[in-house]
């Protein structure tokens, strides 16, 4: 027995610790990885570093890089169309025409399948909203099948639901990053990781509202259809145009003491320091919002089917 309290007493003390530091943490930069958790962890952030020199890490490593960094996502690669692709350099090395990088600037395609995320999420969630007819918090009127499908959904959601605070975990702690000194870092971040958090609540509400189980499936799997869809694009991007994506990391990312540097010297900037204090809590909400989602899933395994 005090085995098992000793083994429990850790575990929370390591999860505790983590959280304190991710609360302290400024989410565009990742400082939480620079120093110890507790006295006996190593220094992420050191470690990290001395394991490959950025020199030895290959063009394929490069673009799994860009492609894993939450700062860069639909915002910042419409920004590197204006400011670098623009001059099609990549096209011309190749001797090929891509319409993906060309219509990307002159089309707006990353800021379509932004809006097109959210009108599509909107469009469902009101639509739901419109036609949900529950006359009080506890209606107890599906029928058992639903009721079912409603415990397993939220139990899926329940277990996923920790990988949403391990994704923002893993995400942060790149060896190179975007600098983190724009509007467009701050957009991308809050969608990368607020996005799917909306995603799966909405999918839970959709659950407990729907009264046809093929509906239910069918919105579902439309909405994690959504949630993907800015990660496809710039997969597909930088599939067919890896150069694009060496590029990106070779002259626009920076390493981790660059880019807190380059983000202490833009709080001198009156506008980014700003925007810095008007994200703080927004950001700080998200970060409880992940924290507590698993709460609200194992909630929703007990109230959903007896409530449905």
């Amino acid at each position: 027995m005090i085995r098992c309290f000793s083994i429990v007493f850790g575990n929370m003390k390591l999860l505790c610790a983590h959280v304190g530091a991710k609360m302290r943490d400024d989410l565009l930069i990742g400082t939480e990885h620079s120093y110890k958790i507790l006295p006996e962890c190593s220094t992420p952030q050191n470690n990290f570093l001395s394991r490959k020199s950025f020199t030895e890490v290959s063009d394929e490593e490069k673009k799994q890089i860009v492609i894993a960094d939450p700062k860069f996502g639909m915002f910042s690669l419409f920004k590197y169309h204006i400011t670098r692709g623009y001059n099609n350099e990549i096209l011309k090395k190749k001797n090929a025409v891509y319409c993906s990088h060309i219509f990307s600037l002159l089309s707006f395609l990353p800021i379509i399948v932004f809006a097109s995320q959210w009108a599509m999420y909107i469009g469902i969630i009101s639509h739901q909203i419109n036609e949900y007819d529950g006359e009080s918090l506890c209606p107890q009127n599906a029928a058992w099948d639903s009721k079912l499908v409603m415990f397993g959904a939220s139990g899926i959601y329940f277990t996923k639901s920790f990988f949403l605070w391990d994704n923002l975990t893993d995400r942060t702690r790149l060896n190179k990053m975007l600098p983190a000194t724009d509007t467009w870092t701050m957009l991308d971040t809050f969608q990368e990781f607020g996005f799917n958090l909306f995603v799966y609540a909405a999918n839970i509400w959709i659950v407990f509202a729907e009264r046809s189980i093929g509906e239910m499936v069918l919105d579902c799997v439309a909405m994690e259809f959504l949630m993907v869809l800015d990660n496809e694009f710039e997969q597909l991007y930088f599939e067919y145009l890896p150069e694009a994506a060496v590029d990106i990391y070779d002259n626009v990312f920076v390493d981790y003491g660059k880019n807190y540097e380059l983000v202490e010297k833009k709080k001198n900037n009156c506008g980014f320091y700003c925007l810095n204090c008007i994200t703080f809590l927004p950001f700080k909400m998200l970060l409880i919002s992940l924290l507590l989602f698993p709460v609200f899933c194992g909630f929703m395994m007990i109230y959903g089917p007896i409530c449905k």
